[in-house]
């Protein structure tokens, strides 16, 4: 059997493959449009709900915390844009392969099912981005919000790297969870997802921001992997930590992407042990 890690390629075949899954995955977002448009209006739908919510607070209170209202808003578009950088994502497909058998497919083919996610996963982002930009703009010419803009150059950089350790940690995490369906393939991984993904709309911080909370509570998250998914790069770009905030954080983040890149590597390994390819 394949294993999930990664092997060397030549450049110019692995970047070929690449391109080829990208646009299959750009392919099929338009293609199943209703799940796609239903995927943009929850966005929009949630991220409304928040913005409206914060809107009305800032109505009477100046300050909330270490947040004004041009900070607290600012915070909220983050969440709206990583949401769809980071948490858009086509990693569930690997629970549907599970549990229907046709994970045997890919098995055999030449990419490792792992090169074949990742591709589909960017072409997903991808496209949730591309509508995103015009949403923004929509956003912004309706309510026409404050928003606060980095021009620290050592700021946006910290925030670059952060985030993209972020889409990895998610990556992961979320791969986890679908490879749980080697076990219970019953429901394609969906009772497993729907808890995920409510869980992690708090944890990471997408209702309001984590450092609000009591200390020993918001002590507590920072040491788990879903602070760092959309809270953390956000305290970055509003510049509200100190460089070996920052620092250590990125560490922290480096550490969970080793540790979780392995538990997903065991659980893999376990998993296509008791994988028969016979469905359900």
């Amino acid at each position: 059997m394949k294993t999930l890690s990664l092997k060397s390629l030549p450049a110019k075949m692995l970047a070929k493959k690449y391109l080829q899954i990208v646009k299959i995955s750009w392919t099929n977002t338009l293609v199943y449009r209703l799940s796609f448009i239903l995927w943009r209006l929850e966005s929009i739908i949630l991220f409304l709900g928040t913005y409206l919510f914060w809107l009305a607070v800032y109505h009477n209170s100046a300050q909330i915390s270490s947040y004004n209202k041009t900070t607290m808003l600012t915070y909220i578009i983050g969440i709206l844009i990583l949401r769809n950088l980071v948490f858009s994502s086509r990693i569930n497909q690997a629970a549907e392969d599970i549990a229907s058998g046709g994970l045997n497919k890919y098995l055999v083919k030449p990419m490792e099912y792992f090169h074949w996610l990742i591709g589909i996963d960017l072409g997903d982002k991808i496209a949730q981005l591309f509508f995103l930009f015009f949403e923004l703009i929509a956003i912004f010419l309706i309510f026409k919000p404050p928003f606060f803009i980095q021009t620290n150059i050592a700021y946006l950089i910290y925030f670059l790297i952060s985030s993209s350790f972020s889409i990895l940690i998610y990556f992961y995490l979320s791969l986890i969870i679908s490879l749980t369906t080697f076990w219970y393939p019953e429901h394609n991984g969906w009772p497993q997802r729907f808890l995920f993904d409510t869980m992690i709309i708090f944890l990471s911080g997408g209702w309001f921001p984590l450092d609000i909370l009591p200390l020993p509570i918001y002590r507590f998250l920072s040491l788990l992997p879903s602070t760092y998914l959309r809270f953390f790069p956000l305290k970055i770009y509003l510049g509200q930590l100190e460089l070996k905030e920052i620092i250590k954080g990125l560490i922290l983040m480096f550490l969970w992407i080793i540790i979780l890149r392995r538990l997903t590597n065991f659980i893999w390994q376990k998993g296509l042990k008791t994988f028969t390819a016979v469905g359900i």
